[in-house]
């Protein structure tokens, strides 16, 4: 019997909260974490028999205030489903992925985890032995892969193999929201989805409006920038940081130096674009009439911040004039079973659960928190989210319509060192957005090298 009950040191941002979901124990109890003999990943011959039934309790890592009511909704009926697991909810408040780095490296990482695919979070956690092949798990219970979407499920194989299902799918960056009481105030007709980048830089010229020297409302601004999403704004010319093998640094191409010129133009030159320090509050404020690269649930941060100051709506970002692409990555966060789990049956009876379509469904419902749905098609196309009361029509489908249209494939360098890659390349590239540095040549060849240095290395261990 294993016992993880707070008497253990825990990461700092760590709140354990003690949500069980079968009868009534204190929180000075102890935590009975999977009691008895749990059968080895991947036992079994396929049938019920062979699947640990034994009382367990199983720990739930989970984000503060995101996923929240999700699982609220789920979890008392997985209980129903499942009489003899108990879940406890771990709520990790802070950075998640670094806290769960400290509970790696100390062996109290709960049973199940949640990571992102976007930055190799997943990625990094696998292939340091943190998570679980599940291979033989899903041949086990028959569990049919094609339920997620297939990118999801290629984003997460590595050398061949699982160490998780897709718990939330989505398009990076392929947002775009516009303030359309500023547009009326102006004059001027809404987008369309038949609108491109010259038609947003047109539009971000006229509803820009100075005092003097100072901008007191900004035609455009973009909700990201480094990071995961980055390859998303280079997506618009066909740019990419990396080589489709994600061997090679990409940083110094035509399509590249394009695309940050253009930013260069918006930033600096034309000063249509609003600093991409707090641009969403001051979209939220009225400020910014148009916000792209957008994640689609930034329409929950306008409920809640926003209110009724004006209208609004979104679609998918508008398409380059002469690739036609719109931009964006696919990518989203995995759920997975992790090494320091004492009762794997029962933790890939919860990681199905909170991975099917039913829980991704909940999580697009949400009030507060992520509003990004299940990783999954059927989750999109679900008339409760297309008819969500409190959002736009056209915010709903151009969600849907998004991962049916923008086929624009994951991208990360094949060591999975993205992170280490960000913390070089977007420092330089912001510099280019405050005029600080040159969107030029020479400038994005020595970028350049430098990431090439860093792609050379091996992978995390």
């Amino acid at each position: 019997m294993s016992t993880r009950d707070g008497s253990k040191l825990r990461p700092e941002g760590i709140v354990t909260r003690r949500a069980w979901l079968a009868g009534s124990i204190t929180l000075g109890g102890a935590a009975l974490a999977a009691c008895g003999p749990a059968a080895p990943a991947g036992s079994g011959t396929g049938s019920e028999a062979s699947r640990s039934k034994a009382p367990a309790t199983i720990h739930l890592g989970e984000r503060a205030g995101t996923e929240e009511q999700a699982f609220d909704n789920r979890l008392p009926v997985f209980k129903e489903r499942f009489p003899y697991i108990t879940v406890v909810r771990d709520v990790i408040t802070g950075d998640m992925i670094a806290a769960l780095q400290t509970m790696a490296v100390s062996g109290t990482l709960p049973d199940n985890a949640h990571s992102y695919t976007g930055g190799n979070e997943y990625h990094t956690f696998s292939v340091t032995g943190a998570f679980r092949e599940i291979d033989s798990l899903i041949a086990r219970d028959k569990v049919d892969l094609k339920q997620w979407f297939p990118e999801m499920i290629d984003i997460m194989r590595i050398d061949g193999k699982l160490h998780g299902l897709p718990f939330k799918g989505q398009i990076l960056g392929g947002g775009f929201f516009f303030n359309l009481s500023l547009f009326e105030k102006r004059g001027l007709q809404p987008p369309t989805d038949s609108w491109t980048l010259d038609d947003l830089a047109k539009a971000a010229q006229l509803l820009t409006e100075r005092s003097g020297s100072d901008t007191v409302q900004w035609g455009y601004a973009v909700q990201t920038w480094g990071g995961e999403n980055f390859n998303a704004h280079l997506r618009h010319w066909g740019g990419d940081t990396y080589s489709k093998d994600g061997k090679k640094a990409t940083l110094d191409s035509p399509q590249v130096l394009e695309a940050l010129q253009w930013y260069e133009m918006m930033f600096t030159k034309e000063r249509i674009m609003h600093p991409l320090d707090n641009a969403a509050n001051d979209f939220y404020e009225g400020k910014i009439a148009m916000i792209g690269r957008t994640y689609f649930n930034f329409k929950t941060g306008i409920l809640t911040n926003a209110g009724n100051k004006f209208k609004w709506d979104s679609m998918m970002m508008p398409r380059h004039p002469k690739t036609g692409k719109r931009g964006g990555m696919f990518a989203g966060d995995a759920h997975s079973i992790t090494r320091d789990s004492k009762a794997v049956d029962a933790a890939f009876e919860l990681l199905k659960w909170i991975t099917d379509k039913e829980f991704g469904v909940q999580l697009a419902l949400q009030t507060k928190g992520s509003t990004t749905p299940g990783g999954r098609p059927d989750v999109y196309a679900d008339e409760r989210i297309l008819n969500h009361p409190q959002y736009p029509k056209q915010t709903q489908l151009a969600q849907l319509n998004s991962v049916k249209e923008i086929k624009e494939p994951f991208s990360a360098p094949a060591n999975f060192r993205a992170a280490d890659i960000a913390r070089v390349r977007d420092p330089a590239t912001t510099k280019i957005t405050t005029g600080e540095a040159k969107a030029e040549p020479g400038y994005l060849r020595e970028l350049n090298n430098q990431l090439q240095a860093i792609m050379e290395l091996p992978r995390p261990t």
